[in-house]
């Protein structure tokens, strides 16, 4: 195509968020619908990329976070890790979103921990990928365990994992946005051929003139109102072009703050739900996290 390495550069990007999206929308949806029940795990079975789900009515204080523009975004949490008598904790990445959820089941904990309560009386749910610690997060998860006397077997009392929170609901939109990407792409490349397709046709008229008539140049005059309709014809095709790429993007925007809406609506209306549980509730108050949205 000529003159048309911008297409090429808007197409590569398209193409590999597009791939890259839709590829980890579906596995994150398939493995969601396969993960693992935490209570039916042992400490071996525990790797990186298990797809994991469970509760915990325990939760030890995060011993690292993320911030943006100085405000924590992301915190990792201390959880049972396995169901049986010995205990090995693993981490979960929770998102500002949740530091409430999370906070209300670690007081409750430091409460039954300090004899202040008699029971464990907060639960959370959580599902996710488990991720193996690295750089910071290591490091970190090395602190705390010095810090709170975990000098020997670290790797088998705090697993050397942590559990990314994922949900259904952010897989789909994962794989939303992946298509769209790969249609805008397609979309691209067909009105990038067209307009080549156009200005190759104009060529070959021009050589075929040239080649019946090789010296028409010399006795040709040019007609400013001709040049000008001809660059005017160019442009109108150009802007037909850049109305279509904007329409399309306009329809995603819109199509994508419609199904936001719809997630905040869905949120509060789980919220309520979740109120209400909460209220009615004797022996134990249960807060299901995985109702609320992880973006």
């Amino acid at each position: 195509m000529k003159n048309n390495s911008g297409a090429w550069v808007g197409i590569g990007i398209f193409l590999l968020v597009g791939i890259a999206m839709l590829f980890m929308g579906i596995s994150d949806y398939t493995g969601l619908k396969k993960a693992k029940e935490a209570s039916t795990l042992q400490a071996s079975d525990i790797k990186d990329g298990l797809m994991i789900k469970g509760k915990a009515d325990l939760v030890l204080d995060y011993y690292c976070y993320e911030t943006s523009d100085g405000n924590e975004t992301y915190r990792w949490y201390l959880i049972p890790a396995i169901n049986d008598m010995t205990l090995k904790y693993i981490g979960v990445k929770v998102n500002a979103k949740l530091f409430d959820s999370y906070e209300e089941v670690y007081k409750s904990t430091a409460d039954y921990m300090e004899g202040k309560a008699d029971r464990l009386t907060k639960t959370i749910s959580y599902q996710g990928k488990v991720c193996k610690v690295k750089g910071d997060v290591e490091k970190n998860l090395g602190v705390w365990a010095k810090k709170n006397g975990v000098t020997e077997n670290q790797d088998e009392i705090l697993l050397p994992y942590y559990i990314e929170l994922k949900t259904t609901k952010s897989s789909i939109t994962s794989i939303v946005i992946g298509a769209v990407s790969l249609v805008l792409a397609g979309l691209i490349f067909i009105l990038s051929k067209a307009r080549a397709k156009k200005d190759k046709q104009t060529e070959e008229n021009v050589f075929a003139n040239m080649k019946v008539n090789p010296g028409w140049m010399n006795n040709y005059v040019i007609n400013n109102d001709e040049l000008s309709a001809t660059a005017s014809g160019n442009a109108a095709a150009q802007e037909t072009v850049n109305d279509t790429v904007e329409a399309v993007e306009s329809t995603v925007v819109n199509a994508y703050d419609t199904a936001a809406d719809a997630v905040d609506d869905a949120l509060k209306g789980a919220q309520d739900t979740i109120s209400e549980a909460v209220s009615a509730a004797e022996d134990k108050e249960e807060i299901v996290a995985d109702k609320i949205d992880v973006l």
